[in-house]
């Protein structure tokens, strides 16, 4: 309210990476927003998980009278599923039933895939892409698996990693080599995704 009344902020994203993991407060703060006349003066977005969307799918409109107007999904990418073959058509149904409600609620989703595991190859890289493609979200972004320095997983996994320059950990940059790609080309083929989903999409 402050940031609105003082200042001018017109949208803002709750940086958190999963607000709604606890319905309860997720509930009681859209309400407090509405309560204070702020929706009509502000809009904001989050990030959170497929599967928190497809619980509250009944409460999607109530997010959207409360400002909620963008959703950035933590989406399962290929190479991801291949790591948990068993449940893989389960995510891909969830992932693209949940971009379908949100959009339904007229709420704008961006899809978020994890690339550059250890098993990436092409045909995983063209999967994610088929798949962006098929569930339609508004937004595609393909960021690069970047474990943190001086994390227990970046010590696992450094003999992964080729790029130790710590300015460049920005999830557009490729700082692993999948067993089967370079790291060249897996940035190729990510420019490639990028290109032809928004291509198609313009």
């Amino acid at each position: 309210e402050d940031l609105v009344n003082n200042h001018g902020v017109g949208f803002f994203i709750l940086a958190d990476e999963e607000p709604t993991i606890n319905r309860k407060k997720f509930i009681e703060f859209c309400q407090e927003l509405i309560d204070r006349g702020l929706p009509d003066r502000v809009k904001w977005g989050i990030n959170t998980r497929v599967t928190d969307i497809y619980r509250d799918k009944d409460l999607l409109k109530f997010y959207r009278k409360a400002g909620l107007v963008h959703v950035s999904l933590g989406t399962e990418a290929a190479a991801q599923m291949k790591l948990d073959i068993f449940n893989k058509e389960t995510k891909v149904e969830e992932n693209k039933m949940a971009i379908k409600l949100l959009r339904d609620a007229d709420i704008l989703v961006e899809a978020q895939f994890i690339v550059g595991l250890d098993n990436e190859t092409p045909e995983t890289l063209e999967e994610t892409y088929k798949m962006a493609w098929d569930w339609q979200p508004d937004l595609a972004n393909w960021s690069m698996y970047t474990p943190w320095p001086f994390t227990p997983l970046f010590q696992e996994l450094k003999d992964q990693v080729e790029v130790f320059d710590f300015s460049r950990y920005n999830f557009v940059t490729p700082i692993m080599k999948p067993a089967a790609m370079t790291r060249g080309e897996l940035l190729d083929g990510v420019m490639n995704n990028y290109r032809r989903f928004y291509m198609k999409k313009a």
